[in-house]
Protein backbone atom coordinates (compact mmCIF):
# COMPACT_ATOMS: atom_id res chain seq x y z
CA UNK A 1 0.00 0.00 0.00
CA UNK A 2 1.13 3.20 -0.97
CA UNK A 3 1.63 5.68 2.11
CA UNK A 4 -0.50 9.29 1.72
CA UNK A 5 1.66 12.56 1.68
CA UNK A 6 1.30 16.03 0.96
CA UNK A 7 3.09 16.17 -2.35
CA UNK A 8 3.28 19.32 -4.75
CA UNK A 9 6.06 18.67 -8.18
CA UNK A 10 7.75 20.51 -10.03
CA UNK A 11 10.00 19.91 -13.52
CA UNK A 12 13.20 21.37 -14.73
CA UNK A 13 14.38 20.74 -18.23
CA UNK A 14 18.09 21.02 -19.29
CA UNK A 15 19.04 22.35 -22.80
CA UNK A 16 23.34 21.86 -24.31
CA UNK A 17 23.78 23.10 -27.61
CA UNK A 18 26.79 21.25 -29.21
CA UNK A 19 27.03 18.38 -31.98
CA UNK A 20 28.86 15.36 -32.38
CA UNK A 21 32.10 15.76 -34.83
CA UNK A 22 32.02 14.42 -37.98
CA UNK A 23 33.56 11.46 -39.49
CA UNK A 24 35.78 11.31 -42.61
CA UNK A 25 34.42 10.27 -45.98
CA UNK A 26 35.90 6.90 -45.61
CA UNK A 27 34.47 5.97 -42.78
CA UNK A 28 30.62 7.13 -44.29
CA UNK A 29 27.91 7.64 -41.72
CA UNK A 30 25.88 5.53 -39.47
CA UNK A 31 23.04 5.26 -37.05
CA UNK A 32 24.55 5.26 -33.21
CA UNK A 33 24.19 2.20 -31.12
CA UNK A 34 20.71 1.62 -29.38
CA UNK A 35 18.74 3.88 -31.94
CA UNK A 36 16.52 2.29 -35.13
CA UNK A 37 17.81 2.44 -38.30
CA UNK A 38 16.13 1.55 -41.57
CA UNK A 39 17.01 1.72 -45.52
CA UNK A 40 15.46 1.94 -48.34
CA UNK A 41 16.52 2.12 -52.34
CA UNK A 42 20.16 2.80 -50.44
CA UNK A 43 18.86 5.86 -48.54
CA UNK A 44 19.43 5.73 -44.68
CA UNK A 45 17.12 6.82 -41.80
CA UNK A 46 17.96 7.04 -37.84
CA UNK A 47 15.17 7.45 -36.02
CA UNK A 48 14.67 7.00 -32.23
CA UNK A 49 11.87 7.04 -29.51
CA UNK A 50 11.75 9.53 -26.74
CA UNK A 51 10.15 8.34 -23.47
CA UNK A 52 8.30 12.23 -21.60
CA UNK A 53 7.28 11.51 -17.93
CA UNK A 54 5.22 13.94 -16.39
CA UNK A 55 4.17 13.03 -12.27
CA UNK A 56 1.07 12.66 -10.49
CA UNK A 57 0.17 15.75 -8.69
CA UNK A 58 -2.56 17.50 -6.19
CA UNK A 59 -3.79 20.10 -6.08
CA UNK A 60 -5.99 19.88 -9.95
CA UNK A 61 -6.92 22.88 -11.27
CA UNK A 62 -11.10 22.38 -10.71
CA UNK A 63 -10.23 21.15 -6.98
CA UNK A 64 -8.18 23.23 -5.85
CA UNK A 65 -8.06 22.76 -1.90
CA UNK A 66 -7.89 19.26 -2.78
CA UNK A 67 -3.62 19.48 -1.79
CA UNK A 68 -3.79 15.98 -0.60
CA UNK A 69 -2.72 13.22 -2.41
CA UNK A 70 -3.27 9.12 -1.63
CA UNK A 71 -0.75 6.82 -3.45
CA UNK A 72 -3.08 3.73 -3.36
CA UNK A 73 -4.14 2.56 -7.02
CA UNK A 74 -5.42 5.53 -9.01
CA UNK A 75 -2.89 8.51 -7.25
CA UNK A 76 -6.31 10.22 -5.34
CA UNK A 77 -6.32 14.08 -4.68
CA UNK A 78 -7.82 14.56 -1.28
CA UNK A 79 -9.29 17.95 0.44
CA UNK A 80 -8.01 19.00 3.91
CA UNK A 81 -10.81 20.62 4.78
CA UNK A 82 -14.30 20.34 3.32
CA UNK A 83 -15.04 18.58 0.42
CA UNK A 84 -16.22 20.40 -2.76
CA UNK A 85 -19.58 19.09 -4.93
CA UNK A 86 -19.90 16.19 -2.45
CA UNK A 87 -16.65 14.18 -3.70
CA UNK A 88 -14.10 12.72 -1.00
CA UNK A 89 -11.83 12.49 -3.45
CA UNK A 90 -10.43 13.03 -7.24
CA UNK A 91 -7.69 11.24 -9.52
CA UNK A 92 -4.74 13.50 -9.48
CA UNK A 93 -3.74 15.89 -12.41
CA UNK A 94 -0.47 15.24 -13.92
CA UNK A 95 2.34 17.88 -13.30
CA UNK A 96 1.98 20.74 -16.19
CA UNK A 97 6.33 20.18 -16.88
CA UNK A 98 7.77 17.10 -17.79
CA UNK A 99 10.69 15.29 -16.72
CA UNK A 100 13.90 15.37 -19.53
CA UNK A 101 12.75 13.28 -22.05
CA UNK A 102 15.05 10.11 -22.23
CA UNK A 103 15.68 7.87 -24.93
CA UNK A 104 13.96 4.63 -24.34
CA UNK A 105 15.76 2.17 -25.51
CA UNK A 106 19.18 3.16 -24.04
CA UNK A 107 17.29 5.15 -20.86
CA UNK A 108 19.68 8.15 -21.32
CA UNK A 109 18.21 11.70 -21.29
CA UNK A 110 19.04 13.70 -24.07
CA UNK A 111 21.73 15.80 -21.65
CA UNK A 112 23.78 12.47 -21.89
CA UNK A 113 26.83 13.39 -22.46
CA UNK A 114 26.70 10.03 -24.52
CA UNK A 115 23.64 11.05 -26.47
CA UNK A 116 25.56 14.68 -27.60
CA UNK A 117 28.49 12.58 -28.58
CA UNK A 118 26.58 10.53 -30.77
CA UNK A 119 23.49 12.27 -31.69
CA UNK A 120 23.92 15.53 -30.89
CA UNK A 121 21.27 17.81 -29.90
CA UNK A 122 17.75 16.68 -29.95
CA UNK A 123 15.36 19.36 -29.29
CA UNK A 124 12.23 17.50 -29.55
CA UNK A 125 8.37 19.27 -29.73
CA UNK A 126 6.94 18.31 -26.26
CA UNK A 127 3.67 15.70 -27.06
CA UNK A 128 0.54 17.10 -26.45
CA UNK A 129 -1.18 16.56 -23.62
CA UNK A 130 -3.74 13.84 -24.78
CA UNK A 131 -0.79 11.77 -25.30
CA UNK A 132 0.24 10.59 -22.01
CA UNK A 133 -1.23 7.52 -20.44
CA UNK A 134 -1.29 6.76 -16.35
CA UNK A 135 0.75 4.55 -15.06
CA UNK A 136 -0.05 3.32 -11.79
CA UNK A 137 2.86 2.91 -9.14
CA UNK A 138 1.84 0.70 -5.83
CA UNK A 139 4.67 2.47 -4.02
CA UNK A 140 4.98 5.25 -5.25
CA UNK A 141 3.14 8.55 -7.06
CA UNK A 142 1.57 7.62 -10.44
CA UNK A 143 3.35 8.58 -13.61
CA UNK A 144 1.92 9.72 -16.90
CA UNK A 145 3.87 8.75 -20.03
CA UNK A 146 4.32 9.42 -23.67
CA UNK A 147 6.42 8.26 -26.51
CA UNK A 148 7.31 10.10 -29.34
CA UNK A 149 9.63 9.23 -32.42
CA UNK A 150 12.16 11.37 -34.01
CA UNK A 151 14.65 11.59 -36.93
CA UNK A 152 18.38 12.07 -36.83
CA UNK A 153 20.90 12.75 -39.06
CA UNK A 154 23.11 9.57 -38.47
CA UNK A 155 26.52 9.82 -37.06
CA UNK A 156 29.24 11.81 -39.19
CA UNK A 157 27.27 13.89 -41.77
CA UNK A 158 28.95 16.77 -42.20
CA UNK A 159 26.38 19.66 -40.27
CA UNK A 160 26.58 22.22 -43.51
CA UNK A 161 25.30 19.82 -45.38
CA UNK A 162 22.19 19.43 -43.95
CA UNK A 163 21.11 22.61 -43.71
CA UNK A 164 17.43 23.18 -45.16
CA UNK A 165 17.12 19.60 -45.00
CA UNK A 166 14.80 17.28 -43.43
CA UNK A 167 16.62 13.98 -41.06
CA UNK A 168 12.65 12.23 -41.61
CA UNK A 169 14.05 11.84 -45.28
CA UNK A 170 17.39 10.55 -44.66
CA UNK A 171 20.56 10.61 -46.64
CA UNK A 172 22.12 8.50 -49.66
CA UNK A 173 24.94 8.76 -52.17
CA UNK A 174 25.07 10.87 -54.70
CA UNK A 175 24.00 9.93 -58.20
CA UNK A 176 26.09 8.05 -60.05
CA UNK A 177 28.37 6.79 -56.95
CA UNK A 178 28.52 3.57 -55.71
CA UNK A 179 26.40 2.51 -52.51
CA UNK A 180 27.94 0.33 -49.40
CA UNK A 181 26.17 -0.61 -46.50
CA UNK A 182 28.12 -1.88 -43.96
CA UNK A 183 27.97 -2.86 -39.58
CA UNK A 184 24.77 -4.83 -40.58
CA UNK A 185 22.99 -2.15 -42.98
CA UNK A 186 23.70 0.62 -39.78
CA UNK A 187 26.17 2.19 -42.07
CA UNK A 188 26.63 3.53 -44.94
CA UNK A 189 29.67 4.70 -47.25
CA UNK A 190 29.73 6.26 -50.96
CA UNK A 191 32.13 6.17 -53.13
CA UNK A 192 33.06 6.02 -57.02
CA UNK A 193 35.12 2.85 -57.59
CA UNK A 194 34.18 -0.35 -59.32
CA UNK A 195 33.60 -2.81 -56.31
CA UNK A 196 32.21 -6.30 -57.83
CA UNK A 197 32.34 -9.99 -55.68
CA UNK A 198 34.65 -11.99 -56.14
CA UNK A 199 32.96 -15.42 -57.83
CA UNK A 200 33.82 -18.27 -60.46
CA UNK A 201 33.29 -19.05 -63.99
CA UNK A 202 30.38 -21.16 -64.68
CA UNK A 203 32.04 -23.86 -66.13
CA UNK A 204 35.05 -25.62 -66.15
CA UNK A 205 35.98 -26.96 -69.40
CA UNK A 206 38.24 -29.97 -68.04
CA UNK A 207 35.51 -31.05 -66.43
CA UNK A 208 31.65 -29.66 -68.07
CA UNK A 209 30.21 -31.96 -65.17
CA UNK A 210 31.65 -30.61 -62.78
CA UNK A 211 31.44 -26.37 -61.90
CA UNK A 212 33.49 -24.26 -60.67
CA UNK A 213 32.22 -23.35 -56.69
CA UNK A 214 33.23 -20.24 -54.83
CA UNK A 215 34.59 -21.40 -51.44
CA UNK A 216 34.36 -18.35 -49.19
CA UNK A 217 36.57 -18.90 -46.42
CA UNK A 218 38.48 -16.43 -44.08
CA UNK A 219 41.30 -15.37 -46.25
CA UNK A 220 41.43 -15.14 -50.05
CA UNK A 221 38.14 -17.00 -51.31
CA UNK A 222 38.81 -20.23 -54.00
CA UNK A 223 37.10 -21.59 -56.63
CA UNK A 224 36.91 -25.31 -56.39
CA UNK A 225 35.74 -28.00 -59.21
CA UNK A 226 36.51 -31.70 -59.15
CA UNK A 227 38.47 -32.89 -62.48
CA UNK A 228 37.15 -36.29 -64.28
CA UNK A 229 38.61 -38.52 -61.56
CA UNK A 230 36.22 -36.83 -59.29
CA UNK A 231 39.70 -35.21 -57.31
CA UNK A 232 39.40 -31.98 -56.01
CA UNK A 233 40.44 -28.94 -58.46
CA UNK A 234 41.16 -25.49 -56.92
CA UNK A 235 41.68 -22.68 -59.50
CA UNK A 236 44.61 -20.25 -59.45
CA UNK A 237 42.41 -17.11 -58.84
CA UNK A 238 38.57 -15.42 -58.48
CA UNK A 239 37.13 -13.32 -61.01
CA UNK A 240 35.08 -9.73 -60.61
CA UNK A 241 31.56 -11.18 -61.21
CA UNK A 242 28.25 -9.28 -63.09
CA UNK A 243 31.14 -7.75 -64.90
CA UNK A 244 31.66 -9.97 -68.48
CA UNK A 245 34.87 -10.52 -66.83
CA UNK A 246 35.75 -14.43 -67.99
CA UNK A 247 38.55 -17.04 -66.31
CA UNK A 248 40.61 -17.25 -69.19
CA UNK A 249 40.74 -13.20 -69.37
CA UNK A 250 43.84 -14.37 -66.62
CA UNK A 251 43.98 -12.83 -63.69
CA UNK A 252 42.11 -9.97 -62.81
CA UNK A 253 44.88 -8.60 -61.01
CA UNK A 254 46.72 -7.69 -64.15
CA UNK A 255 43.76 -6.08 -66.04
CA UNK A 256 43.65 -3.49 -63.29
CA UNK A 257 41.93 -5.10 -60.19
CA UNK A 258 42.59 -5.59 -56.61
CA UNK A 259 41.56 -8.24 -54.55
CA UNK A 260 40.09 -6.85 -51.22
CA UNK A 261 40.17 -10.42 -48.78
CA UNK A 262 37.37 -10.16 -46.17
CA UNK A 263 36.04 -6.97 -47.38
CA UNK A 264 35.14 -5.25 -44.17
CA UNK A 265 31.80 -5.45 -43.24
CA UNK A 266 31.43 -8.54 -45.49
CA UNK A 267 32.22 -10.88 -43.53
CA UNK A 268 34.94 -13.82 -45.19
CA UNK A 269 33.49 -12.43 -48.71
CA UNK A 270 35.99 -11.43 -51.03
CA UNK A 271 35.86 -8.39 -53.32
CA UNK A 272 37.48 -7.44 -56.55
CA UNK A 273 37.69 -3.56 -56.90
CA UNK A 274 38.93 -1.76 -60.06
CA UNK A 275 40.62 1.73 -59.93
CA UNK A 276 41.76 3.85 -57.02
CA UNK A 277 38.87 4.27 -54.87
CA UNK A 278 38.06 7.95 -53.81
CA UNK A 279 35.01 7.96 -50.91
CA UNK A 280 32.81 10.81 -50.66
CA UNK A 281 29.84 11.77 -47.45
CA UNK A 282 26.60 10.79 -48.72
CA UNK A 283 23.74 14.17 -49.55
CA UNK A 284 20.69 14.85 -47.65
CA UNK A 285 17.37 14.15 -49.09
Amino acid sequence: MKPIVALFTTAVATCLFYGPAHASEQDGVSCPSGYDVSVSDGVLKCSVMLEFVRLSMCPRVDFPNYTQIDLRGVDQCKPQVAPLQGRASVDSAMTPLTTEPRIASINRPLSDPKVLATAGVIVPIPPADSAYQRRTDQVSQDRFVAHQIIYIWPVGMPLQSTVGHDPRNGVACPTGVATELLDDRRRLRCFNAEVRKAGCDAINPLNPLSPWMIERRSGRDLCVSKDITGNRVIGQYTIPIDTGYVGAMGNPATHGWTLDTDRAGHGNVDYWVKADVAYMYPVAR
